[in-house]
């Protein structure tokens, strides 16, 4: 049997750059969880999305090595855009939108219509998040960080525990390079792991590696290599409702870009911007393009 894929480059301002996510198109066929998942091992990559143009109640899935996974930012975009090209997007005139459905979460896209395919793709979420002001002191944080305390900012920014799908521990700094040197010491992160209920850390820093974006962001865990650059789209409403939190962050529209990576690896660019109203719930948008880098067919017993 053979299922047709695409290869796509998710919040890449070129080709090579952004995050791959493979996506399958089963066009009718049927496959149980345990072939989803081995298919996603085989592809090697963060996460998989599989297509099922006559499902209406669940267009697209999501799966990786370990199982079936959430919606995150990049599957979004990479689901959108393979909805636009097949024909399941709606159009709207000027642009065309898609559903996603996600247990009780209806998440909408909006993909702007280009000359040879689909545009610059954002989807909007509501957020409702958990914030935790207790953190660890900024000495203990940056031994175990591996990292000067000098370089962990002090005056606009505090570290934060921010949870909307995730807690993560959001830790400033002041220059980009100093996040691209970060990395976690297993034995001081170790006597810390009893103060922090969350083992992800998002590390940012104002400026940009790539000149086209205000801020520098990493993701970082005990199980990321020293040298790796995991996707960060996942993070982002996590990231935005820390934005929104600030004392400074004044009630309106704010709109930014985040770029991860170094110039040694891939890039990404992710776009955001959101609705800060006092008593309210943060609503966002993030957004970001998506290139197609290949396609072929997977053959398989």
């Amino acid at each position: 049997m053979a299922l047709d894929y695409a290869l796509l480059d998710v919040f890449a301002d070129a080709p090579f750059q952004g995050t791959q996510i493979p996506v399958i198109n089963l066009d009718g066929k049927t496959l149980d969880d345990d072939t989803r998942i081995a298919i996603a091992s085989e592809f090697q990559q963060t996460q998989t999305v599989f297509m099922e143009p006559g499902n209406s109640a669940a267009p697209a899935t999501v799966y990786s090595g370990r199982g079936q996974e959430l919606f995150g930012a990049h599957t979004i975009l990479a689901a959108s855009h393979a909805a636009y090209e097949m024909g399941l997007a709606q159009d709207e005139g000027s642009f065309a939108s898609f559903l996603l459905k996600q247990n009780a979460q209806l998440i909408e896209s909006f993909i702007d219509k280009g000359e040879n395919g689909p545009g610059a793709i954002q989807f909007a979420r509501t957020l409702g998040p958990t914030v935790d002001r207790y953190t660890p002191e900024i000495p203990r944080l940056a031994a175990a960080l591996n990292i000067d305390e000098k370089h962990i900012v002090f005056s606009k920014y505090r570290p934060l525990v921010v949870s909307v799908d995730t807690p993560t521990l959001i830790v400033p700094f002041t220059r980009p390079e100093h996040v691209l040197a970060a990395s976690l010491n297993p034995d001081r992160w170790g006597e810390l792991c009893g103060d922090v209920y969350t083992s992800d850390l998002f590390l940012f820093a104002p400026g940009s590696i790539t000149g086209f974006s205000q801020f520098h962001g990493r993701l970082l865990n005990p199980d990321t290599p020293r040298d790796a650059f995991p996707p960060i789209g996942n993070v982002m409403p996590e990231f935005i409702a820390y934005l929104a939190e600030q004392p400074d962050t004044a009630a309106g529209t704010h709109t930014f870009a985040v770029d991860r990576g170094s110039e040694r690896s891939r890039k990404s660019v992710l776009h955001a911007e959101f609705d800060k109203k006092p008593g309210r719930e943060v609503r966002c948008r993030i957004g970001g393009n998506v290139i197609k880098i290949g396609v072929g067919s997977l053959l398989y017993p």
